[in-house]
């Protein structure tokens, strides 16, 4: 059989009922659960406090989410890291390259400069 589960909103409840005075006696009653485990839940709200306390299994598979997360991420820095000195060296290369001057109009600016078109007759 499986392990009964609260949801977090009662449990919350049912700690600030205890707070406001009432015995556990009277609040197990009236939510239908056991001293104990009111207790258990007692020393977690007091350990944790409100905002802490029941984190629940959203927090646990958050955690697992990241776990998996964290390698895919290393992985994807170890790559860009690779691409980023694959670039540079490029653009070393590319820069120790002398290129040829030419100026607007000079011989062999472009292919197609060198070459005459053929005029017509007028």
């Amino acid at each position: 059989m499986p392990r009964q589960q609260y949801p977090r909103q009662l449990k919350i409840a049912t700690m600030r009922e205890l707070d406001s005075g009432k015995s556990v006696g009277e609040v197990a009653r009236t939510y239908q659960v056991s001293p104990k485990r009111l207790e258990t839940w007692r020393g977690e709200w007091r350990a944790r406090g409100e905002q802490l306390a029941f984190p629940g299994h959203a927090a646990q598979s958050q955690a697992k989410a990241d776990g998996r997360r964290i390698p895919e991420l290393e992985r994807k820095i170890g790559q860009q890291a690779m691409e980023i000195d694959f670039l540079k060296k490029v653009l070393r290369r590319f820069r120790e390259q002398a290129l040829p001057i030419v100026a607007n109009g000079g011989v062999g600016s472009t292919k197609k400069s060198g070459k005459r078109g053929k005029r017509r007759p007028q």
